[in-house]
């Protein structure tokens, strides 16, 4: 009999704050890079010199989650200020300065959080395999942690192209890719945040505040010896979906 291989699971749900609403109506269950690909594979394609053959590109692809956004937004930007143009659209503010001329940073309104007990590293990009059209005014700021080291939400922030006098983004377009290094594949198992994950997310996204210019490394540590790791999955255990 063979062996079942080993996933790591990747645990995921909506991050949400609003007390009067909760928001996991706009969260679909977000689906591998790979698969999507695999929909659109040329038929009788040869097992060898192809894109879904390479190994490279294959352990890569499928550990690549696609966000999509729920709603069509609209926007004209005045003033450094996104002014809603479309019938429906997600929040928009704008937490930091520029940081680059003639350009505006901005977060868009939709956060997810991660957690695993394997090592595994996030990081986020703009979708590069996709045809997204909001791509031609805006890119996702990128980033990389350790998401069984340290338990944070991952907001969607972009920094404008320079100049630009609107954003545009469909329902259903390709927000943002998610790609998680570790060494298994990937099993998605999603759960619902309670109080006690929500005030450890926000000590841990709030780190900056109460513990300046530190590395990533030395919060790490402090995570892993105050045992939050152990804490964090006893509680989403507790609320798996």
């Amino acid at each position: 009999m063979k062996e079942e291989t080993k996933k790591n699971k990747i645990y995921w749900a909506p991050f949400c704050q609003d007390q009067k609403r909760d928001w996991t109506i706009l969260y679909s269950k977000p689906q591998i890079l790979f698969n999507r690909l695999r929909l659109n594979m040329v038929e009788n394609l040869e097992k060898v010199n192809n894109l879904f053959g390479c190994p490279a590109v294959r352990n890569f692809t499928s550990k690549t989650i696609i966000i999509k956004n729920p709603i069509e937004s609209h926007y004209e930007i005045k003033e450094n200020k996104f002014i809603p143009k479309s019938k429906n659209w997600i929040n928009i503010n704008i937490p930091h300065k520029p940081n680059l001329k003639n350009c505006i940073m901005f977060q868009y309104n939709l956060s997810l959080i991660f957690f695993s007990e394997d090592d595994t590293n996030l990081t986020l990009t703009s979708p590069y395999f996709s045809n997204s059209p909001h791509l031609k005014y805006a890119n996702i700021i990128p980033g990389k942690f350790n998401i069984s080291k340290w338990f944070r939400n991952i907001n969607f922030e972009f920094n404008t192209h320079e100049n630009v006098k609107k954003f545009e983004i469909q329902e259903n377009e390709d927000l943002a890719y998610i790609n998680f290094d570790c060494v298994n594949e990937i099993e998605l198992v999603q759960f619902r945040m309670n109080d006690l994950l929500i005030k450890i997310c926000n000590t841990n996204a709030s780190s900056s505040d109460w513990e300046k210019l530190v590395s990533l490394d030395k919060r790490y540590k402090r995570f892993t010896e105050s045992n939050l790791n152990k804490i964090i999955i006893k509680e989403i255990n507790k609320n798996i979906i």
